[in-house]
């Protein structure tokens, strides 16, 4: 516990005196997994897949904060169910990987979204080389079979998780690494609409990214241009 507390303190004071400290660099391996239908164990094709690493920085209060993220990559696993990220790095942070990078995130209509990360482990925050432990692991998504109440707390889950990588620092134009999750998220808001849900009782950013993005042209990123026409792309 001691030596996980010092590797922190070490972190955040490295960030809080910047540029005093050296940067920090951060790699990654590549990623390659298989998805799987856990009742047929047939493989699926069609799942999108997001891998992100998260930076932390110093936190008013004290201990660490989100503060952007160094990395978002998104995928579609193939006939197989396989799918990949590239290695990349090494490249400059502006602040640091913490323990559970890199997060995966897996989405595909009538099934259960799933969020993968790593365990943490005692020094990882000092790891300058991130890997996933999913590499070469098979994973499993289960159909849906639950409610339509159940279906909407399983798509807003996907959307908070989102929301948090595509929104929180939208100078970074993250949203415009995930076209396919917001295309996917935007359909299935309508096929839920069509089915009589209240839209406003959904949760909301692929309407604000392909409906109403005035949030995203206004909020100091304009050089990302406008979603809905980045967008419309993606869409059928």
């Amino acid at each position: 516990m001691k030596r996980k507390t010092h590797c922190l303190f070490f972190i955040l004071t490295c960030l809080a005196t910047l540029p005093a400290c050296a940067s920090l660099m951060y790699s990654a391996e590549p990623i390659d997994a298989k998805v799987i239908d856990a009742d047929t164990k047939q493989p699926l094709e069609g799942v999108i897949v997001i891998a992100n690493w998260e930076l932390r920085g110093p936190a008013t209060a004290g201990g660490s904060a989100p503060i952007g993220q160094l990395r978002v990559m998104e995928t579609v696993t193939d006939k197989d169910g396989q799918f990949s990220f590239p290695a990349w790095g090494p490249k400059p942070a502006r602040g640091a990987l913490l323990n559970r990078d890199p997060q995966l995130l897996l989405f595909k209509p009538g099934y259960r979204y799933r969020g993968l990360e790593n365990e943490f482990r005692d020094g990882m925050e000092l790891e300058p080389l991130r890997r996933s432990e999913w590499n070469r692991k098979t994973i499993a998504l289960k159909p849906f079979k639950g409610t339509i109440e159940e279906w909407i707390k399983n798509f807003e889950s996907l959307n908070n998780d989102l929301e948090h990588i595509a929104a929180d620092q939208p100078e970074e134009c993250n949203w415009k690494k995930l076209p396919r999750t917001i295309v996917a998220m935007f359909n299935e808001r309508k096929a839920l609409e069509r089915k009589g849900i209240n839209p406003h009782t959904l949760s909301s950013l692929d309407k604000r990214l392909l409906v109403n993005d005035e949030y995203y042209t206004k909020k100091g990123c304009s050089a990302c241009g406008s979603p809905k026409e980045f967008l419309r792309n993606y869409q059928p």
